[in-house]
């Protein structure tokens, strides 16, 4: 029987081969797509006249939320810069409070089952951020290009396509606007579905009851559990006690030992299993249940939406809150090709002389170059660092 990875292989490879294959059939260009090897890119201008009206509505409006958006999106990036280092510093001192900072490779950092959810974040995110983008550079009255999609892989993208050479023409404080609002617009969406996360009951108290058990959304595989469990079972007790929220499952567990037998009442009957060692913490137990979920019942009214509806619901918010959190702090960092990058080549553009040159190594360096340089390898050696060390220390499980 072939491997997991082997069916995903084989699907991507007919997925991608078929795209091709059309491309030389139908010159898809014709269509404004490019086709290349695992890489797809869609232009178009239809959204040109979207972005547009919606700029030129309220321009004064976009200006202000533009101004706001430059010290906002500076202040997720120092909040990101505090959560990295004290995640750094867990590492070293308390492992079992650290994480290591990885891209979402499905099947590698990210377990199959959450890529869906993990999708749509990606999607919701992207979506927003070019189109502040758009709005902000349309407001600011630079022309669009284009716009559009692209898929690398698996992966989505998108994109819009400004007028570098009018981009470029403007003064700093209109290139900061556009720039910093991408991240901005990703800070308020997480920042919106967070508060919708902590008042999920709230939300969806008009079709569904209070809790009344944990839903397993996935099972550690180095877990006793794992085969016993399947994700979407619901767990409602162990060993007679109820457990109606993750909470509550999370305080059971503390007083659970390895090796301790445990009698789980599930929605699938009742289930045996071994506690196992806890990866971060060896003298606890540990069942392999992976980001719990609560479970609600649905009212009459509600009941055709189906017992999973909250479930995948807040996993949706959960994976967007993720994405676009990371991406607010993360795209402001001086990395090449982020927006971070551009907005501080800008900002010492403006404090440093063009003609200043620094003495490295007998050599006269344009000062410019050096300090972006220089920040640029801090940043990457930084993320790098946040990406190992963790892993290294505690190991790593995929989300």
């Amino acid at each position: 029987m072939p491997t997991e990875w082997q069916l995903v292989l084989a699907t991507l490879l007919m997925f991608w081969g078929g795209l091709m294959i059309m491309d030389k059939i139908f010159n898809l260009k014709r269509y404004g797509l490019d086709v290349l090897p695992f890489f797809l890119i869609w232009k178009t201008t239809k959204l040109n006249n979207f972005l547009s009206n919606t700029a030129l509505k309220f321009p004064r409006a976009w200006h202000i939320l533009g101004d706001v958006s430059i010290p906002l999106s500076y202040s997720a990036l120092g909040y990101g810069i505090y959560l990295l280092s004290l995640n750094l510093m867990n590492a070293f001192f308390h492992p079992q409070q650290s994480s290591p900072i990885v891209p979402l490779i499905p099947g590698v950092t990210i377990t199959w089952f959450s890529f869906i959810y993990a999708l749509v974040g990606v999607v919701v995110t992207l979506v927003f951020h070019e189109m502040a983008h758009g709005i902000a550079a349309r407001a600011e009255e630079i022309p669009i290009k284009s716009s559009g999609v692209l898929l690398l892989l698996l992966l989505p993208g998108g994109f819009v396509e400004i007028d570098d050479e009018a981009m470029k023409k403007k003064r700093t404080r209109s290139k900061l606007r556009i720039l910093s609002s991408g991240s901005a617009t990703n800070i308020a969406t997480a920042l919106l579905v967070l508060l919708l996360i902590a008042n999920f009951q709230a939300v969806i108290s008009p079709g569904y009851g209070p809790s009344v058990g944990v839903v397993v959304t996935n099972v550690d595989s180095q877990s006793f559990a794992y085969g016993e469990l399947a994700p979407s079972t619901v767990l409602f007790a162990i060993n007679g006690t109820p457990i109606w929220s993750p909470t509550i499952l999370d305080l059971y567990l503390l007083n659970v030992k390895p090796f301790d037998t445990l009698r789980l009442t599930t929605s699938m009957g009742e289930v045996t299993v071994i506690a196992g060692m806890n990866p971060r913490a060896p003298y606890k137990g540990y069942i392999g249940i992976l980001y719990p979920q609560p479970f609600y019942l649905p009212y009459p009214s509600s009941w055709w939406l189906g017992y999973m509806f909250p479930n995948h619901l807040y996993m949706v918010l959960q994976w967007v809150f993720i994405v676009s959190f990371s991406v607010s702090i993360v795209n402001m960092m001086p990395i090449p090709a982020f927006d971070g990058d551009k907005i501080f080549q800008e900002i010492v553009n403006v404090l440093v002389a063009e003609k200043k040159k620094t003495p490295v190594l007998g050599k006269e360096i344009s000062t410019r170059k050096l300090i972006l340089n220089v920040a640029r390898t801090i940043t990457v050696c930084f993320l790098a660092l946040n990406f190992i060390v963790p892993i290294l220390v505690s190991g790593f499980t995929p989300l």
